[in-house]
């Protein structure tokens, strides 16, 4: 019997509860249930770090709501190999007609922030800041564009003519560096990423294999290059202090991270997808709700759920909203920053982000009692993942504890085990204060079987 190994390990993209470091124990742990590796399903399964590397044995049903969950998951279970290579594609991108009427048209704003970027190399970071700060596009197309500096204001009017005699204020193609250049990333790179998706739409056919390895490639690029803390979207870098103060140690990160080449990281990635460990069997990737989803496998052989749903407050759309815009490729109306407020939200939110029952307190209790109760109606046993967290810590609480999950679970299973694999840590984002706590246990499997 093979074994799953590290090798079958992989991080798509930079994801707030990575398993990765606990892969081995939810495998040693599905195996222990189900010894003849029949299919699993891998309920919320985000980044596809699980699904990948269950995959080398199993064959593998990956769930989730979210676009960019299922292009990374088809790109890394059902992926063939890519009819152009890494190389041939990045040079099709750069000498796209597209990419060159993109470059011209966002030429002004694109020269100033290198100037910004130099300027800021010796000392000089008013500019740069500014970008990062108030340097949203579409906040200037929706909105008086006041308060910025005379030479920053008179490039923002010039490539937002530009853009409207080009037409690509009404269309996707340069959807990416009007929603998020400046202050995610720098225009120079959002300008790659609408060429390289404009490019990747071009050749190939809509929820292909061989375009979700090429979105796919583009959200790990991306992952690799946003200028934000911890990598992820939640919001651009905070570039003031309490006091008004710029924030002097933020520099150097605005200076590395907006001077990556997204086109050297693009080229890695894809072939890093196209070129990882063939799957054993035919995988099935659904975006769907998970009510839904477990509704519809009822009828299909299951052996093992394995279910890793959010446990706080903390949407984690807010976190990846941005890849889920890059996958969807449409120009969603943007959510303001408190409700009956004009203006748009500093974090470009869509307003249309889904919102998880799981997330909000007083959703949570149902939407695990509804978790609990369809995944029963699956003759299959259920393995949920849980991050406890300390009462006695100022930290960010579960919508559930792990003993009313115990207790809901037992209304629909008669054996309820809970697994440790000792202590284990996630990534964060805050200061330790701000964090989720825990004690010496940051991750336990709740085992569920009828």
């Amino acid at each position: 019997m093979s074994k799953a190994t590290s090798r079958g390990a992989i991080r798509p993209i930079h994801y707030l509860g990575s398993k990765l470091r606990m892969l081995e124990f939810i495998n040693k742990t599905i195996d222990s249930l189900d010894p003849a590796q029949g299919t699993v399903c891998d309920l919320f399964s985000g980044s596809g770090t699980v699904s990948k590397f269950l995959s080398q044995n199993r064959r593998v049903v990956s769930v989730d709501i979210q676009e960019y969950s299922r292009v990374i998951c088809s790109a890394l279970l059902n992926a063939g190999a890519l009819e152009i290579s890494a190389e041939n594609f990045i040079d099709a991108v750069v000498f796209s007609e597209n990419y060159k009427k993109l470059c011209g048209i966002f030429a002004p704003l694109a020269k100033y922030e290198r100037t910004a970027l130099e300027s800021a190399k010796t000392g000089s970071i008013e500019s740069l800041y500014e970008i990062i700060e108030e340097g949203s596009l579409l906040k200037a197309e929706q909105s008086e564009i006041n308060g910025y500096s005379l030479p920053f204001y008179e490039t923002l009017r010039t490539t937002l003519c530009n853009v409207r005699k080009s037409g690509h204020d009404n269309d996707e193609k340069a959807m990416v560096t009007r929603y998020f250049g400046g202050l995610y990333f720098s225009y120079w790179q959002t300008l790659q990423i609408d060429a390289a998706l404009e490019t990747a739409y071009q050749i190939t056919i809509d929820h292909s294999p061989q375009r979700d390895i090429l979105i796919a490639a583009i959200l790990s690029a991306t992952s690799d290059i946003v200028n934000t803390v911890g990598k992820q979207f939640a919001q651009p870098l905070q570039v003031r202090d309490s006091n008004g103060n710029f924030k002097l140690k933020l520099r150097q990160k605005m200076i590395s991270d907006r001077t990556i080449n997204f086109f050297e990281r693009l080229k890695h990635w894809i072939s890093l997808y196209n070129e990882h460990e063939p799957s054993l069997d035919n995988h099935e990737v659904i975006r769907a709700d998970y009510r839904v989803a477990l509704k519809d496998l009822r009828n299909k052989d299951i052996s093992v759920i394995y279910a890793d749903p959010p446990y706080t407050r903390y949407h984690y759309s807010r976190y990846y909203h941005v890849l889920e815009t890059i996958c969807l490729r449409d120009m969603p109306e943007v959510s303001s920053t408190f409700a009956n407020q004009e203006g748009i939200s500093r974090g470009v939110y869509r307003k249309d982000r889904h919102q998880s029952p799981f997330s909000i307190k007083t959703q949570a209790p149902e939407a695990f009692s509804q978790l609990f109760e369809y995944a029963s109606g699956i003759n299959a046993p259920l393995v949920l993942s849980y991050s406890p967290f300390s009462n006695n810590q100022p930290a960010t609480p579960r919508m559930q504890m792990i003993d009313e999950l115990i207790g809901k679970a037992r209304d629909f299973y008669s054996d309820v085990t809970v697994h440790s694999p000792g202590y284990f840590a996630h990534s964060k984002l805050n200061t330790t204060s701000k964090n989720f706590g825990i004690d010496t246990e940051a991750e336990l499997l709740l085992v569920c079987k009828k």
